[in-house]
């Protein structure tokens, strides 16, 4: 009978022992804010991670101009720099916002573009971008299947319209 009260004792001490650690970990699965899994049919699915995985690309091209045109013409990093970080905005909450294909790495590398010699001519050639980005975005938001992701990428679109005439 002792030995019976004593295995229930351990067995009870384990429980209790092991309950935070369980306790944190489904607090740490129930925290995560992005759906485990989208609504729909998997192609409205798929259309959508492949639009997100665009707009990733299209944030991390821009970012690499801007990158290279303040490497160019030091002289314009400080107007730049507002605009880099609400890409580096852009780019974080369409990673945090689902799914994106099997292998991308949001940190990936953007080959550096050309950047025209004289400063006017590079502010132009990332006006002409940012413009050709907002309307991208544009186009996807109105594609997208997810009301959220259509949202993001209007915001997005918004964005890189003001930039452009920011920069005009």
């Amino acid at each position: 009978m002792t030995q019976r009260v004593d295995e229930g004792r351990r067995r009870l001490l384990a429980l209790v022992a092991g309950a935070p650690v369980l306790g944190a970990a489904l607090a740490a699965c129930a925290a995560d804010p992005r759906p485990k899994a989208a609504p729909g049919p998997r192609s409205a699915l798929d259309a959508d991670v492949k639009l997100r995985w665009r707009a990733v690309r299209s944030e991390q091209t821009l970012l690499a101009l801007h990158a290279a045109v303040a490497a160019a013409h030091p002289d314009l990093a400080a107007t730049l720099q507002p605009l880099t970080a609400h890409h580096d905005e852009h780019l974080a909450a369409l990673v945090a916002d689902g799914p994106l294909p099997y292998g991308f790495s949001p940190d990936a590398v953007v080959a550096a573009p050309e950047v025209a010699g004289d400063a006017a001519g590079a502010l132009a050639a990332v006006a002409a971008a940012e413009r050709a980005a907002a309307d991208t975005c544009v186009a996807a938001s109105l594609a997208a299947a997810g009301p959220r992701l259509a949202a993001v990428l209007a915001t997005i679109a918004g964005s890189e319209a003001g930039h452009g005439v920011v920069l005009a």
